[in-house]
């Protein structure tokens, strides 16, 4: 099989994918709101836990982060 049919071969698979893969989602986000619901909660939650990791990694920092590197 010549190297474009298998490009335009993959290319088509990926497409099909990618509409089986949002049809499922917007099936499955239409047919249950408590889904919309547990969307936003985790949504919530990861910003609350990247806000702490934030705060965590800034507090822990020492002055010199690197003090195997001389600075010149």
């Amino acid at each position: 099989m010549p190297h474009r049919y298998q490009l335009l071969e993959k290319i088509a698979f990926s497409f099909v994918v990618l509409s089986a893969a949002m049809c499922s989602s917007y099936i499955a986000w239409e047919s249950s709101p408590d889904l919309r619901q547990n969307l936003q909660q985790g949504k919530d939650l990861f910003l609350k836990s990247g806000e702490y990791e934030y705060t965590y990694t800034c507090t822990t920092v020492s002055g010199n982060p690197c003090p195997q590197f001389a600075v010149e």
